[in-house]
């Protein structure tokens, strides 16, 4: 190539050095790699395939969004990136014919940057321009529904062009049909090739033979087989090309960490795989709330893709709900994001903490909760009294004599200290049982709802437990007259399957109640500041949220009971609004 740089390359190239700040680590890793790449001797560069990529991508036009009807322009790393990818070739000495160099794109750039609208392109020119005969151009991701994006999008590509798809003839070139899996296809009888859409399930498709495939969302993936199978059915092509594009997901489970890490191989130069990593993403140093750096990750902001103003928009839907965090840094910033976070604000939980007097659940109605989980460590039940626009809640704890000692220490709390408080109020003033034994003992939590029904006349209209730990415990409880729950929703002890479905929006609403100290508990309650404040939110894929014990910091039993009360609370909230004023 000698000092000649192509034009596309030499355009991002001068951006990348002019402005450093935009761009991370790894894009600076990879214009080091593409510029000693153009002094190789054994790799070069030729022009025609990437303009002929041009001048396919000017024949169609967008369909959706402010840029519809309008022909495919692409943006200056669109344009690099189709210029490695189909510009650097080399002589495949083996079969004695000039191929591409790269064999695989991997793209992960952040939301909204036009990723499926781009590798659409892709797909429409690899399977009608790359003169290979019958080629297989699979659209592949976790779902099919997934899949179907991409797929969906490169047929309306070519619906789009009067050139591809001529109004007197709209099959000429390309025509659709239905497999034997009753899937559609693309056709592109010329050279007799196809596309089409699968998932995991395309893995067993007869007559397999990729010429190219396109991965959408890596990070979903989470059963590496599908990428294996595809990857290692190209050996009979002459050059076929892989295209993963992702975001960031959570704790990945699946392929997406081996791919990632082979990038970094190649950026670092450590691996000669004919990989070309993009890799847009914030850097490590970075700190994720100053808005100058999202530029890294989102490549397409100078032209609104996405705009600023909807980034901070969602920087902000994040800031006032934490289990938005995850999703924000993962998907719009691309740092790895793990699945758990501190949920619970001190200074808030704080607030809600007051001096309890028996008035607020003397001859009450209320509802409860029980944590049983382990019987071994701590255990929580909990009373809500709704009055007066609030939420009062009365615990009791309960630990096993013979393991207070050891789960002090192991906890790094003193819980003799709560056996007898400085409460005004019996009930705060004795706020830890002891049990005998080595075991908490199911019969005193029994027992203590029994002594708020019977001493203190209070009337419980509904007592949630976790479903895996009610046992003989719901067996005694309607023994002492708490009947279990019919079919008609008739009783008191009730199951609750805890998981993200059921906990998650009775979660984010005790977040919100606690900052409205709507909820008031005994300021001597010092347990159930602790475990609120320890407990730490799991989240999906889809912003789901639940308590995570195994990343909570300590004990969240108070928490957990609370939040079972407080569902039990949401059952029948329409009873207290007309009985307990």
């Amino acid at each position: 190539m000698g000092n000649s740089i192509p034009t596309y390359i030499a355009d991002w190239h001068d951006y990348v050095k002019r402005e450093p700040k935009k761009h991370s680590k790894d894009i600076k890793k990879l214009k080091k790699l593409i510029e000693k790449l153009l002094k190789s001797k054994k790799v070069w560069y030729d022009p025609v395939d990437v303009e002929a990529f041009m001048d396919f991508c000017r024949l169609v036009k967008h369909r959706e969004g402010r840029w519809a009807g309008q022909p495919l322009e692409l943006s200056i790393e669109q344009k690099y990136i189709a210029a490695c990818i189909f510009g650097f070739k080399m002589m495949d000495e083996e079969i004695g014919v000039v191929v591409r160099y790269f064999r695989e794109l991997v793209l992960f750039v952040a939301r909204k940057w036009g990723k499926s609208t781009f590798i659409s392109a892709i797909a429409d020119f690899l399977l009608m321009a790359d003169n290979e005969p019958a080629a297989q151009v699979w659209c592949l991701a976790t779902m099919k529904t997934q899949a179907a994006i991409v797929y969906e999008n490169a047929k309306a590509f070519l619906q789009s062009s009067k050139v591809l798809t001529p109004q007197d003839n709209p099959k000429k070139h390309w025509k659709t049909k239905r497999d034997k899996d009753n899937t559609e296809m693309l056709l592109f009888p010329r050279t007799n090739s196809f596309m089409k859409a699968g998932s995991k399930n395309s893995e067993n498709q007869d007559g397999l033979n990729p010429h190219a495939y396109i991965i959408d969302e890596l990070h979903a993936i989470k059963n590496r087989n599908t990428y294996d199978v595809f990857s290692s059915a190209q050996g009979a092509r002459t050059q076929p090309l892989g295209v993963i594009i992702s975001t960031f997901g959570f704790v990945r489970e699946g392929i997406f960490d081996s791919i990632l890490k082979r990038c970094m191989d190649v950026l670092d130069g450590k691996s000669k795989e004919r990989i070309f990593p993009m890799i847009f993403r914030i850097d490590d140093g970075d700190d994720p709330a100053d808005p100058s750096c999202w530029i890294k990750a989102n490549p397409g902001i100078p032209e609104g893709r996405p705009t600023m103003s909807y980034l901070k928009g969602e920087y902000q839907k994040a800031l006032q709900d934490p289990a938005q965090l995850p999703s924000f840094l993962a998907k719009h910033l691309n740092r790895a994001a793990g699945t758990s976070i501190t949920y619970f604000d001190l200074a808030k939980v704080d607030r809600c903490s007051t001096d309890m007097n028996l008035s607020l659940i003397q001859d009450r109605y209320a509802v409860g909760g029980v944590d049983l989980a382990e019987t071994t460590d701590l255990c929580c039940a909990t009373a809500i009294v709704p009055l007066d626009g609030k939420l009062h809640v009365f615990q009791k704890y309960f630990i096993a004599r013979q393991r207070i000692e050891q789960n002090s220490k192991a906890d790094k709390m003193a819980y003799e200290s709560f056996v007898k408080t400085a409460a005004k109020d019996p009930l705060n003033k004795e706020l830890l049982h002891i049990c005998d034994g080595a075991m908490v003992k199911k019969s005193d939590v029994t027992a203590w709802f029994l002594e708020l029904a019977t001493t203190y006349q209070v009337t419980f209209w509904k007592i949630g437990y976790d479903r895996w730990h009610g046992g003989d415990w719901v067996d005694d409880m309607e023994m002492n007259g708490f009947p279990k729950e019919d079919q008609n929703e008739r009783g008191v002890t009730f199951p609750i399957a805890t998981g993200a479905k059921s906990l998650s929006t009775p979660m984010k609403e005790t977040r919100v109640l606690f900052e409205d100290k709507i909820i008031q508990f005994s300021r001597h309650n010092g347990l159930f500041r602790w475990c609120v404040t320890n407990t730490a939110a799991k989240i999906d894929a889809n912003n789901g949220i639940q308590p995570d014990k195994s990343k909570s910091r300590a004990r969240i039993d108070g928490y957990m009971s609370f939040l079972l009360a407080y569902i039990a609370y949401k059952k029948v909230i329409d009873l207290f609004e007309e009985y307990q004023s």
